[in-house]
């Protein structure tokens, strides 16, 4: 059996607007569309997984996800696809993580399973930022669908992003909740524009001292 393959697919449309002599898309054959259909069922449940972490389905997290069903799969009834995320988020997904995962592994390359990956952390990513939660999720998932943790730890790396709220406070994802806040008030004092120090400017106090508040702010909402 021919595995799905991300790169294959977009390079097989390319070559198909590109070629004059094409009249008509040719039709997939009835096992591949089935094998195409599984493998979206399979992404959506990985996604809403993802989002369950924080309950926090937004419309950019949504945006993002229907760009990458168009990108991937073609356009025609992208929404309408993705519209299953809303009954996985009401029913739970734990049920069907690991046969999803199963299935993309029998069914999908190991690049476009890295993609599919990829794809995940922009789904945490899109409402803001990733926090711990997700990252323990995406971790599991990414275990069941054998991606390495050399191409895990490389991956999230690339989504830690200059605005996350723990780089702000100047401390580790897995702090506690009394470390946070105890990092919150220290930081506080440093920016604060009545008692920052003399080499700090007025402006960078007064943009330091928003960041803080905004990043105490998000891992509180966090970790409700």
């Amino acid at each position: 059996m021919a595995k799905f393959s991300f790169n294959k697919l977009v390079n097989s449309i390319s070559k198909l607007i590109s070629d004059e002599q094409v009249i008509e898309k040719p039709r997939k054959d009835p096992q591949q569309a089935a094998h195409e259909i599984e493998i979206q069922n399979a992404i959506l449940i990985l996604a809403a997984e993802v989002i369950r972490c924080n309950r926090n389905y937004t419309s950019s997290t949504e945006d993002f996800i229907v760009q990458f069903f168009e990108k991937q799969f073609g356009g025609q009834g992208a929404r309408q696809r993705i519209s299953s995320i809303t009954g996985h988020l009401d029913m739970g997904t734990e049920p069907l993580l690991k046969i999803a995962c199963k299935e993309l592994k029998m069914l999908t390359t190991h690049d476009s399973r890295l993609s599919i990956t990829e794809f995940l952390f922009g789904v945490a990513d899109a409402d803001d930022f990733v926090n711990p939660k997700e990252i323990r999720c995406l971790n599991r998932i990414a275990t069941y669908l054998g991606i390495s943790d050399k191409d895990f730890k490389e991956l999230k790396q690339s989504y830690i992003r200059e605005n996350n709220p723990y780089k702000i406070l100047g401390i580790e994802e897995e702090a506690t909740l009394e470390e946070v806040k105890a990092a919150y008030r220290k930081m506080v004092l440093k920016f604060h524009p009545d008692k920052r120090a003399a080499h700090i400017s007025t402006e960078e106090a007064n943009t330091k001292f928003l960041q803080v508040q905004r990043a105490f702010g998000l891992i509180k909402e966090q970790r409700k």
